[in-house]
């Protein structure tokens, strides 16, 4: 099969950031031989998926975080390359959403076994997404986020500063009132802190903020608590990131094919972290947008048990050092 690997050289781990040789290693090993390409700062793999496309590559395989694997996936929408995901970076949101393994050997075999699928991207204005869009408050955070995570990575102090920054915005962030608009019918009006839809399971710090949804439906997921507090909003949010459905009776879960939003004020919007201004806003699903590799179910049970198993050697050990010695 024609393939080429775009990799991300700086989404490893921070003690071996490069894994290309790792990488081709694992593929190798799988009958797999890849032409390869890195991301830069001024490319981010975008444009090397649509050149691969337009030159006739059967798969596209992209290695790095959620950020590389959607410019990849943008630059492969409505062609026949198929994506094939190793997921390197912190947080593997897609890859989890979409039961890719994060192990290098599982996820060079899952590209080697697994199925080619049609998978669903989102649209808000014109900006193509696969995880999901914010409203409000999260969008509002965003810039600090990222200042945090740079200053970590440079400068400590700014990273202080730009996470009280943060806290700061969230104490004073009030309600506003919404509109949504369902499919052109079904208009619902509300007052919250954030909207957020989904097209993946998964986003963020590991936030299962809509667990059912899921990426070959058809459809996006519309997540807000109406009229929350912010100890609502708090409670939501931390539960996700545990993998939890908190019970509250002014949560709301819609499903539509597209959401017009408007508000006063106006809020910010996000996209996959991508800041895209102020509503009003238009969001909508592109259905059946992206072949994607992805484990069958008899993969997904090995996968699970060989993680069982090895799970079990590493403790063993220490089982014994306790009841034997």
């Amino acid at each position: 099969m024609n393939t080429r690997l775009i990799i991300n050289p700086t989404a490893g781990p921070a003690e071996k950031p490069d894994l290309s040789d790792d990488i081709a290693n694992a593929l190798q090993t799988q009958g797999i031989q890849a032409e390869i390409c890195t991301t830069t700062i001024e490319e981010d793999g975008e444009g090397l998926a649509a050149e691969a496309a337009k030159a006739g590559v059967e798969l596209v395989i992209v290695a790095g975080g959620d950020g590389t694997i959607e410019a990849v996936a943008r630059g492969l929408m409505h062609t026949q390359t198929v994506l094939g995901i190793i997921p390197l970076g912190t947080r593997n949101n897609i890859a989890a959403s979409l039961n890719i393994p994060v192990d290098l050997t599982q996820a060079a075999q899952t590209l080697a076994e697994g199925e080619r699928s049609l998978f669903d991207m989102g649209k808000a204005g014109d900006f193509y997404f696969m995880e999901v869009v914010g409203v409000g408050l999260e969008a509002t955070l965003f810039p600090c986020g990222d200042e945090v995570k740079e200053g970590i990575k440079k400068n400590y102090w700014n990273a202080f500063t730009s996470f009280f920054s943060g806290i700061k915005t969230f104490l004073q962030f009030k309600q506003h009132r919404l509109v949504l608009r369902f499919d052109g019918k079904r208009m619902r009006r509300l007052r919250t802190l954030q909207v957020n839809i989904c097209n993946s399971s998964r986003y963020g710090v590991n936030f299962a903020l809509a667990p059912e949804a899921k990426m070959n439906d058809g459809k996006l997921d519309v997540i807000y608590i109406d009229n929350p507090s912010k100890w609502d909003h708090l409670r939501h949010f931390f539960g996700a990131m545990r993998g939890e459905r908190l019970p509250h009776d002014r949560l709301n879960n819609y499903r539509a094919k597209k959401i017009e939003i408007r508000s006063h004020p106006q809020l910010e919007v996000h996209a996959d972290g991508e800041c895209l201004g102020t509503t009003p806003i238009t969001v909508e699903v592109v259905p059946a947008a992206l072949w994607i590799c992805v484990p069958t179910p008899e993969l997904i049970d090995k996968f699970l048990e060989e993680s069982n198993n090895r799970i079990l050697s590493e403790q063993s050990p220490a089982l014994e050092s306790i009841f034997f010695s």
